[in-house]
Formats: C-alpha cells, structure tokens, sequence
C-alpha cells in the first residue's frame, strides 16, 4: 500500500530590495556661516573692504559694486576653506546684484562684463565636466561672478588664481610629502583672492 504524498512547492526567493544611493543632502545655509573667532574675522573683513571700496572708488557704481563684490568673495572664501562648498544661497543673489549695479552703473560696458562672466564661468564649467573631481560646479559659478564683477580684468584675476593655487599645492607637497598629492585643496580662496586684488589694484 502505497503511503500518500502531498506535494510541497519549491521556497521562492524573495528578490534582494535594491538600495538606492543615498541622496545628497542639501545643508542649510545658517549651518555653513562662520562660526567663533572665523566669524570675527570674516565680518571685520568683509566690513573693511566695504569701506575701502567706498574710500577707493567713491560712493558711485563702482563703489557699491565693490562693496557688494569683495564682503560676498571673503564669506564664499571661508565657507569654502572649512566646507569645501561654495553654496548657491550666496552666489545666486550675488550675481543678481553685481548684474544690477553694472547694468545700471555703466551699462555700456554691461555685455562685455556679461562676455567675461560666460567666457570663465563656461571655461570652469568645461574643465569641470572633462576632469571630474578638479573643480567644481560651485567654482564655475563664481567665475561667472568674477567675470560679471571684473569684466576685461576677469583674466588677471584668474591667472592670480592659478598662482595662488598651484603655490599652495607646492607647498602642500614639501610639507606632507607625496602621499598628499591627492589631497583636496579649495579653488574658492584662490578666486576670491584675484578677485580682490584685481579689483582694487585695477583702475
């Protein structure tokens, strides 16, 4: 006699859930600000070189333009030195208002701030997109707002840049050795620093 059997289905896998890469999160501005003895110093800056674009420039377009310009490069300067981040919340509204004040202030010369802007921004957005990792998109806008700001004298801030940049890298490498010549160092500083010094040292 034969024993009956109940036939039993084979288990089925359950497929494994897919993970999905963890988004970017997007940090909020107040977290980024300065913060103790860095915010001192930034705001003590930021309001010196306010005042000596006014002492330099007068209380006309220019003046105001320097005014807005050079305090915006010095906060995206430290922002970028402890964050590696130059954040939008600052340089979107920046742009607008250095566009504004060229435009109004001198309008004649408006495109060819406008050409300088597209010609430094695009060049660092091209850079960035054939070697990732080198620069940022961050660093492609605020060389749009270098450009915006400066207009023909867009290129000497950015060779200071460069100087300024590959100095540093020098310098990293004596001091750390080869095994540093991976290491990250921030474009921000370097472009604020031409930006400033170009700015004022221009006539």
């Amino acid at each position: 006699m034969k024993t009956p059997t109940i036939p039993m289905s084979e288990p089925t896998t359950q497929p494994e859930p897919v993970t999905q890469p963890p988004k970017a999160v997007r940090r909020p501005l107040s977290e980024l600000l300065p913060t103790g003895g860095m915010r001192v110093f930034a705001a003590a800056a930021m309001l010196a070189l306010a005042a000596g674009s006014f002492a330099r420039y007068g209380l006309g377009g220019k003046g105001l333009l320097g005014a807005v310009f050079c305090p915006t490069l010095v906060l995206l300067a430290v922002i970028d030195l402890k964050h590696r981040l130059l954040p939008n919340a600052i340089i979107g509204p920046a742009i607008v208002v250095v566009g504004v004040i060229v435009a109004v202030s001198a309008p004649h010369d408006f495109l060819g701030h406008l050409a300088a802007a597209a010609a430094l921004g695009g060049f660092f957005f091209a850079f960035a997109a054939i070697f990732p990792g080198s620069l940022g998109m961050g660093d492609a806008k605020l060389g749009f707002l270098l450009g915006l700001a400066l207009g023909a004298k867009t290129l000497g801030a950015a060779l200071i840049a460069f100087a300024g940049l590959l100095v540093a890298a020098l310098w990293v490498l004596a001091t750390r050795g080869v095994s540093s010549r991976k290491d990250a160092i921030p474009f921000g500083p370097f472009l604020a620093l031409g930006g400033i010094l170009t700015f004022f040292l221009g006539s």
